[in-house]
């Protein structure tokens, strides 16, 4: 199937890296009427994925209690996957995604009780001015129309594509099938479209289910019909077409702890405590700094292999020698290895159905501002927040993003472990005799065991989201109010 570029919004498609201004505004609507007039006006300016670009970009994407507060059918919300309407912040949801303690929702800046967004307006501009007078422009519109922000979230972009830890990010990204100008390899590495955009088939060779509205409720016939492919039901108005489920999650880095953690622990080889703590930073990773993989480079960095990502497990590196198994690249996208008594193919075909595709930025200022690791291992603390808006979408939150994040990232026993969640993003813990805070490098003779990691990711605030095509923009912006 063609993807219908025109009805898909942009940022699906593409990160905007030449726009180097972004910001994102979580907010809360007042009143149904005004807040479809205000979608009214801003739907000329939705990016859609047919364009690429040069000045602005600007998306919406909406909740649950975003969609009922625009009037939707109730039975129309219903139709939403069971996550997205019981909503990130929901009881069990926090133990499943780990967001409990200091992590929990009470303690964050947006999305906890009493801030849940109705929805979050993105902004992206060529740089910092141009983004200022769009988000004047759109402030003026949003104010008129009775929504209250509750947040700004400004991005920071950092030198070299580095996160604030230091190291090369947004190396690893899933293809989509059918946009890929280039010879679509590595296989493994490319995906079918209903992977993350509703409508097309997923990698089951299934249409995910899409939430729809009566055909009543669409007189002006503005949304397609539901197609025959999708799970049997009454003919339906389709409002998930060329939509995605788009989580948000923004965390703050503490990056002073994790480099003297580094520093005052490290038992991996290295002329000086500082080339130590770097490359126990790499095994943490599963990358160098510069982007190079542990498993093509292990016992040193090599910027040349910065952007490489054409590499697998099970047969280079299958008992983690050279890339621990604990790792964060390795734990986010395992690739051809789990621990399994079947083959590569099978570890491959099953973790392809588990991917997401990112979108985030970072926001705050760097420690150092070189963002090289010996500056920022000299660096004092300066008492400033910053950290990474982690953005990305997916056709089914529970099969993709929820299940990577307990399965994989938070579970202390992934991949034969026994208390070691993920070194940087994981929940670190010792509590009721489940110890989560360790991390284990294999080695010969003997493996390395660094205990007590602190936790140097915190949960500032999230919500799940629902991007929607343009035509479905149109018809919430039109649809006549109960």
């Amino acid at each position: 199937m063609t993807l219908e570029t025109d009805d898909i919004q942009g940022l699906l498609i593409r990160g905007y890296g030449r726009l180097d201004g972004a910001c994102y505004v979580p907010m809360q609507f007042t009143e149904a009427r005004r807040t479809q007039q205000w979608l009214h006006a801003l739907l000329p300016l939705i990016t859609p994925a047919s364009q690429s670009p040069e000045d602005q970009a600007v998306h919406l994407a909406l909740t649950a209690e975003g969609f009922r507060q625009l009037g939707i059918p109730a039975e129309a919300v219903a139709t939403f996957s069971r996550q997205f309407k019981e909503g990130m912040t929901e009881a069990h949801r926090q133990f499943v995604l780990g967001d409990v303690a200091q992590n929990a929702p009470t303690h964050w800046q947006w999305g906890g009780p009493g801030r849940e967004p109705h929805a979050v307006l993105m902004l992206f501009a060529r740089d910092q001015a141009a983004l200022e007078a769009l988000l004047a422009e759109q402030k003026t519109q949003w104010e008129a129309a009775g929504i209250v922000a509750l947040s700004r979230l400004d991005t920071h972009k950092l030198p070299n594509f580095r996160e604030h830890f230091g190291f090369n990010d947004s190396i690893s990204q899933p293809i989509i099938r059918g946009l890929s100008k280039a010879e679509e390899t590595p296989a493994w590495n490319t995906l079918a479209p209903g992977e993350f955009i509703l409508g097309y088939p997923n990698q089951y060779d299934l249409f995910p289910d899409t939430p729809h509205v009566a055909l009543a409720a669409d007189p002006d016939g503005v949304l397609p019909d539901v197609p025959p492919e999708t799970p049997p039901r009454p003919p339906a108005k389709d409002l998930g077409r060329n939509g995605s489920y788009l989580v948000f999650r923004q965390m703050s880095q503490d990056v002073p702890a994790f480099w003297q953690y580094l520093k005052a622990h490290s038992q991996e080889p290295g002329a000086t405590p500082e080339a130590a703590a770097i490359g126990l930073g790499a095994k943490m990773v599963g990358r160098w700094p510069s982007g190079a993989p542990l498993t093509k480079t292990p016992d040193q960095d090599d910027p040349a292999l910065a952007q490489d990502n054409d590499f697998l497990y099970w047969n280079d590196d299958f008992h983690g020698l050279k890339c621990p198994g604990g790792a964060h690249i390795r734990r986010s996208n395992p690739r051809d290895w789990l621990l399994t008594e079947r083959s590569a193919q099978d570890s491959q075909e099953m973790v392809q159905k588990h991917r997401l595709l990112r979108r985030g930025r970072t926001y705050g200022p760097p420690l150092a501002p070189s963002m090289d690791p010996l500056d920022l291992m000299q660096a004092a603390p300066d008492g400033q927040e910053r950290g990474i808006h982690f953005i990305c979408f997916v056709s089914d939150i529970v099969r993709q993003f929820e299940f990577v994040q307990n399965a994989w990232i938070r579970f202390h026993k992934f991949g034969g472990a026994y208390d070691d969640s993920d070194p940087l993003v994981g929940t670190h813990y010792q509590e009721e005799g489940v110890v989560t805070d360790s991390f284990t490098v294999p080695a010969r003779p003997f493996r390395r065991r660094y205990k007590q990691l602190p936790q140097f990711t915190h949960m500032q605030g999230g919500a799940y989201f629902f991007l929607p095509g343009l035509r479905a923009l149109r018809y919430l912006a039109t649809f006549p109010l109960r």
